[in-house]
């Protein structure tokens, strides 16, 4: 099964952008070049507020990438640029659909459906 990784980031100063977004720019190629890297981007959002999307075939591919350099000098400056900073990835978002997810209403919705109670998926 694919990982998918979302991050999101807000700088804490506009003063820090253009350091940052070389960062970001090299880890986005970083990434795309990374085998086992399905995708990667960058969404910029208000308020200094920058989201990534990573998908990698499996977990080996995502660790390497995250163990590599320019990542890791960019993961060591993020508590310089950034006053927030989250990230989650697809076995997160799988716990917490099940946690705190909300169900459509389905005329022919399983009990499965009704109960959240979706078999985990499966991870290689």
């Amino acid at each position: 099964m694919p990982i998918i990784v979302v991050t999101r980031l807000r700088l804490r100063d506009p003063a820090f952008f253009d350091e940052f977004f070389a960062s970001a720019v090299a880890v986005v190629e970083q990434a795309q070049g990374t085998d086992g890297n399905l995708n990667a981007d960058v969404l910029a959002e208000a308020n200094n507020t920058y989201w990534t999307r990573t998908a990698w075939q499996g977990r080996a591919a995502m660790d390497s990438f995250v163990g590599s350099e320019p990542h890791l000098t960019t993961m060591n400056r993020i508590d310089d640029w950034c006053d927030e900073a989250t990230f989650v990835d697809w076995q997160d978002g799988y716990r917490r659909l099940v946690a705190d997810g909300q169900g459509a209403r389905l005329t022919h919705g399983t009990a499965a459906h009704q109960a959240r109670d979706f078999p985990a998926p499966v991870v290689s």
